[in-house]
C-alpha cells in the first residue's frame, strides 16, 4: 500500500504523501513491536495482527455489548490513508534495462475516507481500494464477481476484485485489470462522526494523487472516486486534473493505461451500510449525550481538586474509562461513571 505500511503509523514527513496525521499512538512513544509481535528475524518477521484490548479493555468490553460488536476498531478511528492511488505495469527501465513490466506506482495521494467492507468473518473492516493493470498480457483472463481474499482462512483480510483482461486499439496486447482492497489500521485518531457512515447507505471516498515516477511524464495531479454501494465497489471519474507533458520515449498506453481503458473499475456486490433503525440510532445518540453530560460534571469536580492541589490521578484515570466507554456503549458505560462521581465528590 505504501513504501512500509509503518508510514502511515508514523505519518508527517514519513507519509507519501508527506503531511497526513500521524498514529495518535505515536506521541504516547508507542514503538510497533509493543503492539505486533516479533519472530525470530526480528522486525522482518513482524506479526500484522494487533489487539486493542490489551490496552483499552473497558472500550473492549463496552464494544461487545453495542450495536458496533462487529466494527473493528479501526474502522471508526482511521479516517485518513496515504499511499497508492493507482498502478500501472508496461514497458519502462528498471536498474538502467528495458523491461517489459516496469511498474509505474508513484500515483500518491490521500484517500477519505476508507471503505469498510465485510471481511471472511463478517466483521467490518476499512480498507484501502485503487486500480491496477498490467499490459503486456497474451491470455485472455475472464473476470470473477464480488472480491476475492487473499487468504480465506483469515491470516490477512487483504483482497481484490479480478476484472478481467481489456484491450484498445495502439495497446500493448492485453491489460489484465484488478482493484487491490487491502486492509488497514493506521493512522488510528479521533473518530468519525457516526453521519459520516450512517447519513447515506452509499460509500464515497475521495482521492486526489500526484504523479511524480521518472519515467513516463513530468509530474502532473489527478483525482478520482471510489464508490461502494448496493450494486458493487466503483472507481470513478478518473482524471487528470493538471496538464500530462509526456517524457522522451513515454507513451500513455505504459504508464497511465487508464486513460485508455475507460470505465471498467467496478465488481458487484453489495458493499454498502446497513440501514440503521432510526429508534435506536436516537437511543443510542441520547444515552452518550447524557453520559458525557454527566462525566462534564464530574469533569469540572476533579479539575476544582486538582487546583487545590489534591492527587486525583486514579480518579482522572477512571474518569477517561468512563468517558471511552460511554463513547462506544453508553449503557455498559453507567457503573463507571457512577463509581467516579462517587468518589470525585
Amino acid at each position: 500500500m505504501e513504501r512500509r505500511r509503518g508510514d502511515s503509523y508514523l505519518g508527517k514527513d514519513f507519509s507519501e504523501p508527506a503531511g497526513l496525521p500521524e498514529d495518535v499512538h505515536v506521541s504516547k512513544k508507542i514503538e510497533c513491536t509493543d503492539c505486533h509481535q516479533t519472530g525470530p528475524d526480528g522486525m522482518g518477521h513482524i506479526e500484522r495482527k494487533a489487539t486493542c484490548q490489551d490496552c483499552h479493555i473497558e472500550v473492549e468490553q463496552a464494544m461487545t455489548a453495542s450495536v458496533h460488536k462487529n466494527l473493528a476498531c479501526e474502522a471508526c478511528h482511521v479516517k485518513i490513508l496515504g499511499g497508492y492511488e493507482m498502478t500501472s505495469w508496461g514497458p519502462g527501465s528498471v536498474t538502467g534495462k528495458p523491461n517489459p513490466f516496469k511498474k509505474y506506482s508513484l500515483y500518491y495521494g490521500p484517500m477519505e475516507p476508507p471503505i469498510l467492507i465485510k471481511d471472511q468473518n463478517k466483521r467490518w473492516i476499512p480498507t484501502k481500494i485503487w486500480p491496477n493493470s498490467a499490459g503486456g498480457i497474451k491470455e485472455t483472463v475472464l473476470p470473477k464477481p464480488g472480491l476475492i481474499f487473499r487468504w480465506p482462512k483469515g491470516e490477512t483480510h487483504d483482497a481484490y476484485a479480478q476484472l478481467g483482461t481489456f484491450s484498445f486499439p495502439g495497446g500493448n496486447n492485453n491489460y489484465l485489470a484488478w482493484l487491490q482492497v487491502e486492509q488497514v489500521a493506521h493512522p488510528l485518531g479521533k473518530s468519525r462522526t457516526c453521519g459520516s457512515c450512517h447519513d447515506s447507505e452509499t460509500q464515497v471516498g475521495r482521492v486526489t494523487w500526484h504523479y511524480f515516477d521518472n519515467q513516463g511524464a513530468e509530474p502532473f495531479d489527478g483525482s478520482q472516486k471510489v464508490v461502494a454501494d448496493k450494486k458493487g465497489i466503483r472507481v470513478m471519474d478518473i482524471k487528470a486534473t493538471s496538464k500530462v507533458t509526456l517524457m522522451e520515449g513515454g507513451k500513455v498506453e505504459n504508464f497511465a493505461a487508464w486513460m485508455k481503458l475507460g470505465d471498467i473499475w467496478k465488481t458487484s456486490g453489495d458493499f454498502s451500510i446497513p440501514k440503521s433503525d432510526a429508534g435506536k440510532y436516537r437511543a443510542l445518540d441520547k444515552g452518550m449525550r447524557d453520559a458525557l453530560a454527566q462525566l462534564e460534571a464530574i469533569d469540572r469536580k476533579l479539575k476544582a481538586r486538582e487546583a487545590k492541589g489534591e492527587d486525583v490521578k486514579k480518579l482522572r484515570r477512571r474518569w477517561k474509562e468512563a468517558k471511552a466507554a460511554a463513547m462506544h456503549e453508553p449503557g455498559s458505560a453507567g457503573v463507571l461513571i457512577q463509581e467516579t462521581a462517587g468518589f470525585a465528590k
